[in-house]
């Protein structure tokens, strides 16, 4: 409970208060003004240093509004004062989520001027009119910046911080002062490390050869299912997962492996490396002896950045397929959101990689890949899955018109169920 300077009570704070740290400065606050007039024009001098949320809070913010896309931001309106002369309180959203920015509105009809200023002071805005609008950053009522999470009580979340503020109102010299408070709502922060995921998806394929001037040697599409399953595990410097697959003529299994190296604030440099293998049965043996069947390994070692639950890293590796060893330069990003600081609604996965080589000085072989794949966590532990990948081959031949090409482009459209501690 928190006492205003008014002497009312304001409700539950959904989170510690901040401690201040220990500094012969720590209590050291700079006003912030806002003069708010019609037309709107501000002025707000600022801290000279910007402040920034952490990466886990603005991935949230990018889910949050992912998740919301199409609809409209819902809006509070309160009246905190009746009688004849009534004030109402606008917020939009509702309830802001930490890290994002409110556009709040105050109104009293024949009001000379009103003034919306946080409890200690530091934040004031103010308009000599019946109508205040501004928009509140972040940081309001902030005298540093502070990462505050939602905290479990006897079982339940809380999970809505109270920012204390005060509304003055003047008419004719006479001035009413009110008590208000913004309700922010907080990240739950995730101390879960582990996670397994299996899943069933529906796999529409459009698969194609060309051979000689371009000419249509194969050609099909057609739709199948696969099963998958993964195991993923993250803390604070190691980061791993192990994936597996199988279809009709499709079935490979990947392992992936990050350790940080050097800490940089929220963001840490590492190592990454990459190791997978599949096999697909679809190649026609009979149109060439280099399109028979073969088990396709790739790996790939480079440097990443990392995040709890957050790897991106650039690669570079081999590729053999039985015939020919090439050269790899690949791409990764992974966002596993049942493991991130902040537990996100979504996990993503992208990869870019090229594969070149074959023996000669200026070789035709060519292999790319290029795959996305999110899954949107629609309750805790089930999720839709959504993918999108691209296979694309070249063999040469004597000349390079004659050169053979394979195609496939895979949709992927299912669900998975995950368990994470």
């Amino acid at each position: 409970m928190r006492t205003s300077t008014r002497g009312r009570m304001s409700a539950q704070c959904c989170a510690r208060r901040r401690i201040l740290p220990a500094a012969p400065l720590a209590g050291l606050r700079i006003r912030r003004y806002t003069v708010d007039r019609k037309p709107l024009r501000r002025l707000r001098p600022h801290h000279t240093t910007t402040r920034m949320g952490t990466l886990s809070r603005i991935a949230l913010g990018a889910a949050a509004t992912l998740a919301l896309a199409g609809c409209g931001i819902p809006s509070q309106t309160t009246r905190i004062l009746d009688g004849p002369e009534p004030v109402t309180v606008r917020l939009e959203p509702a309830v802001p989520a930490a890290g994002q920015f409110a556009d709040l509105t105050v109104e009293s009809p024949s009001a000379d001027s009103i003034v919306f200023e946080s409890e200690n002071g530091l934040d004031r805005y103010w308009s000599r009119d019946s109508t205040l609008r501004v928009r509140l950053a972040p940081d309001f009522g902030d005298s540093v910046p502070a990462g505050r999470y939602a905290v479990r009580w006897h079982g339940q979340l809380l999970a809505r911080y109270l920012k204390p503020a005060r509304i003055r109102v003047c008419r004719q010299g006479s001035c009413r002062e009110i008590y208000h408070e913004i309700a922010v709502r907080l990240p739950e922060e995730n101390h879960r490390t582990v996670a397994v995921t299996a899943g069933y998806n529906t796999v529409f394929a459009r698969r194609s050869i060309t051979g000689s001037h371009r000419a249509v040697l194969f050609k099909e599409a057609l739709s199948s299912g696969i099963w998958s399953a993964q195991a993923e595990w993250a803390d604070r410097r190691w980061s791993g997962r192990v994936a597996g697959f199988a279809g009709q003529g499709e079935r490979g299994a990947a392992f992936d492996l990050s350790r940080v190296v050097k800490r940089a604030g929220e963001v840490s440099y590492g190592i990454a490396l990459h190791v997978d293998a599949d096999r697909s049965e679809w190649l026609p043996e009979g149109q060439s002896p280099v399109l028979a069947d073969r088990t396709a390994w790739r790996v790939g070692l480079g440097p990443s950045l990392m995040l709890r639950g957050v790897t991106a890293s650039s690669q570079l590796g081999v590729y053999s397929d039985g015939a020919q060893v090439l050269q790899i330069v690949s791409t990764r990003v992974s966002i596993n959101g049942n493991l991130t600081e902040v537990r996100l609604p979504v996990s993503l996965s992208a990869e870019k990689t090229f594969a070149f080589g074959g023996g000669a000085i200026v070789s035709r072989r060519r292999d790319a890949l290029e795959r996305l794949v999110a899954s949107v966590h629609l309750v805790d532990a089930f999720a839709v899955n959504l993918g999108l990948s691209t296979h694309r081959s070249a063999w040469p031949n004597v000349e390079p018109s004659d050169d053979l090409r394979a195609s496939e482009t895979l949709f992927t459209l299912g669900g998975q169920y995950s368990l994470s501690w």
